[in-house]
C-alpha cells in the first residue's frame, strides 16, 4: 500500500461517513439517542466515538498525543450536545486530515511513528498501519450504526466500498 492508496481509502471513508451522518440526521432524537446496548450505546454516541478517535489519531500524526482527559472533554455528549456540533467538529478534523495527507510522502508514510496512548503509555506503529487502522475502525462502527438503523425498521445507507467505487464521486 502506498500514499495514493491510502488517500483513496480516506476518500471512501469520508464518503461513507457522510452517508451515515446524513442518515442519522433523518432520525428523531429518540432514535438517535436510543441505547441499543452495542458499540457505544446509541447511534449518536457511536458517531461521537468515531469522530473523537479520528481526532486523536490526527493529533498523534501531528506530533501531539492527547491525554484521556482532553479527549473526553472534547468528544463527549456534554461537549458535543447535538449532531450539528458533532458534524462541524468532525468536518474540521477531516479538513485537517486532508491537508495532512496532501503533504504526506512515502518515506514518512512508511516510517515508525511514536505516540502515547490515552493512558500515557508509550507506543509506536508504522504510520501506514495507524492510518489503515483509522479507516478500518470507521468501517467497523459504520457497520454497527447500519445495524442499529435496521433495528429501527428503517432502510440504512449503503456504505460498502463497492457502492463508493460504483458512484460518481469515486475516481475511476
Amino acid at each position: 500500500m502506498d500514499v495514493a492508496d491510502l488517500r483513496h481509502l480516506f476518500d471512501y471513508t469520508e464518503w461513507a461517513n457522510a452517508r451515515t451522518i446524513d442518515a442519522a440526521e433523518q432520525l428523531s432524537d429518540e432514535h438517535l439517542h436510543r441505547d441499543f446496548h452495542i458499540s457505544h450505546n446509541s447511534i449518536f454516541e457511536t458517531l461521537l466515538h468515531m469522530a473523537g478517535a479520528e481526532w486523536i489519531w490526527l493529533e498523534r500524526w501531528n506530533g501531539r498525543s492527547p491525554a484521556q482527559d482532553e479527549a473526553w472533554s472534547l468528544w463527549t455528549v456534554n461537549a458535543c450536545v447535538d449532531l450539528a456540533i458533532l458534524k462541524t467538529r468532525w468536518t474540521e478534523v477531516v479538513e485537517r486530515r486532508t491537508h495532512y495527507l496532501s503533504k504526506l510522502d512515502e518515506a514518512k508514510f512508511n516510517s515508525e511513528l511514536f505516540f502515547q496512548l490515552l493512558n500515557g503509555d508509550s507506543s509506536s506503529m508504522l504510520l501506514a498501519h495507524q492510518m489503515q487502522h483509522v479507516v478500518n475502525h470507521a468501517t467497523l462502527h459504520r457497520g454497527q450504526i447500519v445495524g442499529m438503523i435496521r433495528q429501527l425498521g428503517i432502510d440504512p445507507p449503503s456504505t460498502d466500498m463497492i457502492f463508493y467505487l460504483r458512484s460518481d464521486v469515486s475516481p475511476k
